[in-house]
């Protein structure tokens, strides 16, 4: 029986700024029903509520989370780029707002 393999390390997507390109087409929930994800952070998987997803026009997907990275009680909004091998969807939330 072979064993699965490590997960990968999320990486942190680097924010958009005006005259890289178009910008993303961003979706949002409501703060009371957001969709969560578990994501391989520095070694350990953090379970992480979805604050947006940034879609970009040439492929690239950004989830934006908060998550408890240097304290269990405060939460720190991050980007990351979106990786099926470092990232589980745990709860699917309501639809997403309108843009």
């Amino acid at each position: 029986m072979s064993t699965p393999p490590e997960p990968a390390e999320a990486v942190e997507a680097p924010p958009w700024a005006p005259g890289q390109s178009p910008p993303p087409a961003v979706q949002t929930w409501p703060r009371t029903s957001r969709p969560a994800l578990r994501i391989h952070i520095r070694g350990r998987w953090e379970r992480c509520p979805v604050i947006a997803v940034h879609r970009y026009q040439d492929g690239r997907v950004a989830v934006q989370v908060d998550v408890h990275l240097d304290s269990d009680t405060s939460y720190q909004a991050r980007a990351y780029r979106w990786n099926p091998d470092a990232m589980r969807i745990v709860a699917a939330g309501d639809p997403p707002l309108d843009p």
